[in-house]
């Protein structure tokens, strides 16, 4: 849990880096001996006092916390981070411990994040050993995000991860909530790269189902929001998809030189894990359409 010991060492971090002295820092706002106190984890400050500090040393309140969150992930994501390595190797006994843990945490807390932490990470056990997700622990699962008004990181986490076992009915309904459920969160640049991933993500997962129009609506919102020329990765991803999705229309030949383009790309950048998985998911396309 972040608090203020970690807050007051990332502040003094960033003061330091521009050359800033304590008295220069604390300026009209609080005494020097305080903000001291605050780098040092021995008192907290007032959100306006903080504030202040973040405006004279001209780092925006999202740097700052995108800094303390990179040093400090939350549990989803760390947990997230460690079931992402066990999937990829198929390590289905670690998959299963960390299901367990989270289904202990809640039993222990009654608190529903690790309820909901724990349905993920079974969608993860159900797909590396093909079998299926309880319905009742999915249904709980879409019950909170259409209760929840306005999605965090947490929640867009929760859904993509969970999204190939949700009924395409409801697929359909919660990705075009993603729009409008992220209004709040979903301009931080973060919780907006999640978005244009999930977007991506949901499109190739309709195009799996053959639900072409679904996948073209997708695919079609990712181009009038547009991704920012930084994000590379995902601007690769919308390409491999569409290629998937002109392949499936029938446009073969252009389907297939966006696709070959992209594992191009891979290749030369040296992604050979990517590379193996992406090619492995384009001959699986090519044996089942051509």
């Amino acid at each position: 849990m972040i608090g203020p010991t970690e807050m007051g060492a990332l502040l003094k971090k960033i003061r330091l880096s521009k050359n800033l002295t304590l008295k220069e820092l604390a300026s009209d706002y609080l005494s020097v001996s305080f903000l001291s106190k605050f780098e040092r984890g021995e008192s907290d400050i007032s959100l306006s006092r903080f504030f202040l500090l973040l405006d004279k040393l001209d780092v925006s309140i999202e740097e700052f916390y995108g800094i303390l969150y990179q040093d400090n992930p939350t549990h989803t994501e760390k947990l997230l981070e460690n079931a992402s390595k066990a999937y990829y190797q198929n390590d289905v006994l670690l998959l299963q411990r960390y299901a367990g843990e989270e289904r202990h945490k809640f039993e222990l807390t009654q608190e529903k994040s690790f309820l909901y932490n724990s349905i993920m990470l079974e969608s993860f056990l159900a797909s590396v050993s093909n079998k299926e997700v309880d319905e009742n622990k999915i249904r709980e699962l879409t019950d909170y995000l259409f209760s929840i008004e306005q999605w965090g990181k947490r929640e867009l986490i929760i859904f993509g991860n969970s999204m190939s076992f949700i009924s395409t009915q409801t697929l359909n309904i919660l990705t075009k909530e993603i729009v409008y459920r992220t209004s709040l969160f979903g301009n931080s640049d973060s919780n907006q790269r999640v978005r244009l991933s999930l977007l991506i993500n949901a499109a190739y997962e309709f195009l799996r189902r053959d639900e072409l129009d679904s996948a073209k609506y997708y695919l079609d919102l990712v181009n009038d929001i547009g991704i920012p020329e930084v994000l590379l990765y995902e601007r690769h991803e919308l390409i491999f998809v569409m290629g998937f999705y002109l392949i499936k229309s029938g446009e073969v030949a252009e389907g297939r030189n966006l696709i070959e383009g992209c594992l191009e790309t891979l290749r030369n950048l040296g992604a050979e894990k990517l590379l193996l998985m992406k090619d492995a998911e384009y001959q699986e396309l090519l044996n089942s359409t051509i």
